[in-house]
């Protein structure tokens, strides 16, 4: 027995009713592959920056401590203060100074914190195994360096302003009469002296991550550079080499205290002398100092970053 299939034409896909051959189905229009910019790499710096849960740990344990520590100060200065203190006598000048210790003095105790800020900012894809992944995605590594850096240091440089700012409004809510001083120049450069000592902080640390490629080895490094170098030159003063004092007043954290002190009015007393200026190293030298730490800690982790293998 014989079977006949008919086939309607008319039903077949890409056939009009006239019969005519079929059309085959227009193949999407292939887009052209996603150009790479420098914004892009920014973007997915900052995401992966703020999605790190010990990223957020420590900007916040920062936050409250700093604010902790400036209650406390404001707490116990007002009172000085407000009794006119032969040291911190309650007029311009006074006011001025109590203003700073407020909002400025726990910078130098904060430093390390800034810096471990910096050391988590590039070791944390190092023991997760994602830089292989941003590298390849990125095979330029100049810019994946760049992005992390200016990612970090705006998160740092956030942080500090709101603990500088905060350090303030404390320091007016328990001495209200210091809010005159609040637009004055040592109390404007001592507040943005002290972000950037925080932030210039944060980018040492991150070159030095960069070159150590090591959380502890990074933290260590810090620390020592913020903490324990310090306490060596001060044992060492007791040797009594002129030198000493000098290049201690080069290290981080009596820069930093040059910067915190501001620069002093005109019109108004110097405030209360920090050892930076005790070595003849004033507020503009103190910054291009703290500057040349963090671009001698940048400039070889960049080399390296591009020459060694992500690994």
């Amino acid at each position: 027995m014989t079977s006949t299939i008919t086939i309607d034409a008319s039903r077949v896909p890409g056939h009009d009713a006239g019969g005519s051959a079929p059309q085959s189905a227009p193949k999407p229009a292939m887009g052209s592959a996603p150009r790479l910019t420098f914004g892009g790499v920014l973007h997915s710096e900052r995401i992966k920056l703020s999605s790190l849960r010990s990223i957020r740990l420590t900007l916040l344990i920062t936050v409250l401590a700093g604010l902790g520590l400036s209650a406390m100060i404001a707490l116990l200065w007002s009172r000085e203060v407000g009794g006119a203190d032969a040291m911190m006598a309650a007029d311009a000048a006074g006011l001025q100074n109590y203003l700073l210790i407020v909002s400025t003095f726990t910078a130098p105790f904060l430093s390390l914190v800034f810096g471990v800020l910096g050391v988590f900012a590039v070791t944390s894809e190092y023991s997760s195994g994602m830089i292989l992944s941003t590298l390849t995605a990125v095979p330029q590594r100049t810019p994946v360096l760049v992005a992390k850096a200016i990612v970090t240091a705006a998160v740092a440089a956030v942080t500090a302003i709101v603990l500088v700012l905060g350090g303030l409004a404390l320091a007016m809510a328990f001495l209200p009469e210091s809010a005159g001083q609040l637009g004055s120049t040592a109390v404007i450069s001592g507040g943005l002296g002290t972000v950037a000592y925080l932030v210039l902080i944060t980018l040492l640390a991150f070159g030095i991550a960069t070159m150590l490629r090591s959380t502890a080895g990074g933290v260590a490094v810090i620390a020592g550079v913020t903490f324990v170098l310090p306490i060596a030159m001060q044992v060492l003063m007791l040797t009594g080499w002129e030198w000493l004092p000098t290049a201690a007043a080069y290290l981080p954290s009596d820069l930093g205290s040059t910067l915190a002190a501001g620069i002093a009015d005109a019109s108004t007393p110097a405030g209360m002398p920090v050892e930076g200026e005790a070595a003849g190293l004033g507020y503009w030298q103190a910054l291009i100092a703290m500057v040349v730490w963090a671009v001698a800690a940048l400039v070889p982790a960049a080399l390296l970053f591009k020459r060694r293998d992500a690994r």
